[in-house]
């Protein structure tokens, strides 16, 4: 087993995984789209590959 210093890890590529259940209960998406959203990416997910799944509604301008 090698020892590993903590300190000497970059930390530039840790990625935050998030549960995608609460991920979406925290900014409000709907449950069919939480629904889709887990069966895209699976239980959890980066939050840039759940920001890039999202499909969000077009909104009709006058």
């Amino acid at each position: 087993m090698k020892h590993t210093d903590v300190r000497a890890v970059d930390n530039s590529q840790i990625k935050h995984i998030w549960d995608v259940a609460d991920y979406c209960r925290r900014t409000g998406i709907h449950k069919t789209e939480e629904l889709r959203l887990i069966k895209v990416l699976g239980r959890y997910a980066t939050s840039h590959e759940l920001q890039m799944n999202i499909v969000r509604v077009q909104t009709r301008i006058r």
